[in-house]
């Protein structure tokens, strides 16, 4: 019997292997992604001529660079899609409409949502969703991109983090009113995107002020009085350690909570009755704007309101209600245009 002794050695971060016949896979690298990316490309777009070949060769070699880049921050681990067919058709038909247009918008739209789609690996929901956004995120214009995102942030999100009126003046700006200036455009353009599957028009209408005032009540509070508290205080002493000064009027207190059912949570965790907690609500929504102070109030934070509730009214916005699809390209583009973070797959 003979044995051989071997030894290895190797620096920090460094992989030792040792075998009479062996294969090593250490994974797809990024320039191994784009190569597959290109060839695929390369492949299945229909053959042009001269300078149009030549931009959309361009264009595709563009968005691939854009996309890897983004993948690499985002989702390093997604490479390995590349390899799954269903994957490789939707890249290519990011590539195929981004090569055929050129639009800077819509590029990183499709970037984005290519992004998302390679962390979906099971046939989901979500990877439906966003296979088929690909598709339809093309079929809109900047004014229908807006609409939509305008509608998806004002109706289907609340922020948990507004602390303060200024907060809530900002989310107003940035995240809603951002997109608003579309929203009074042609009304073809929200039965286009109904047409496109993106949206429906549904026959109720929905109050632009009143979802403000129900959503984010404590803006709307008014204040009351620390007197009016003091039946309250001889059972539950703890109350005054679950209100806060009015942001209206220092001198004035409110419920410290953005609607009752925070409000029944804060007093529970101070050892508030249940008695002094229907109490200290009643008083509290007893102070609030009624609907002319609150639009008066929103037209003084945010200079567009006043326009922007006039064209909601106007026109179908008030009236739209977004599909899966309308949902996942709004979600895009709003990271993308207002900074939107929030993860998709909360909606879908």
């Amino acid at each position: 019997m003979e044995i051989n002794k071997t030894s290895q050695k190797g620096g920090d971060h460094s992989v030792n292997v040792q075998a009479e016949n062996l294969t090593v896979n250490a994974g797809l690298s990024i320039a191994h992604v784009k190569e597959i990316a290109l060839e695929v490309f390369e492949g299945n777009f229909y053959k042009l001529a001269g300078i149009a070949k030549e931009t959309a060769d361009e264009r595709a070699k563009e968005i691939t660079d854009q996309f890897l880049e983004e993948l690499a921050k985002k989702n390093p681990e997604g490479l390995k899609a590349s390899e799954d067919p269903d994957f490789q058709h939707s890249l290519f038909q990011a590539q195929k409409e981004y090569a055929r247009c050129g639009d800077k918008e819509l590029g990183d739209i499709l970037v984005d949502i290519l992004v998302d789609r390679s962390k979906e690996e099971e046939r989901s929901l979500l990877q439906v969703v966003l296979n088929e956004s690909l598709s339809i995120a093309p079929k809109l214009n900047a004014t229908q991109l807006d609409i939509l995102s305008c509608c998806f942030n004002f109706a289907y999100t609340r922020r948990l983090n507004i602390r303060n009126p200024q907060m809530f003046a900002d989310y107003l700006n940035n995240a809603v009113l951002i997109f608003s200036d579309a929203v009074g455009e042609k009304d073809s353009n929200y039965r286009h995107l109904e047409y496109v599957g993106c949206a429906s028009i549904r026959t109720g209408s929905r109050d632009v002020v009143n979802i403000l005032m129900q959503t984010y009540k404590a803006i709307f509070s008014k204040g009351f009085e620390r007197d009016m508290l003091n039946d309250i205080a001889e059972n539950d002493p703890n109350i005054w350690s679950v209100v806060i000064p009015n942001p209206h009027n220092i001198n004035l207190f409110q419920a410290g909570g953005m609607d009752d059912e925070v409000i029944k949570t804060i007093c529970t965790r101070n050892g508030i009755s249940e008695e002094g907690t229907t109490k200290l609500i009643q008083i509290n929504n007893q102070n609030m704007m009624n609907r002319k102070e609150a639009t008066d109030y929103l037209k003084s934070i945010c200079p567009k309101f006043e326009k922007f509730i006039e064209d909601a009214s106007k026109s179908a916005f008030n009236s739209l209600e977004l599909t899966s699809v309308g949902i996942a390209i709004a979600h895009a583009h709003s990271r993308k245009k207002a900074g939107f973070d929030a993860d998709l797959s909360i909606w879908i």
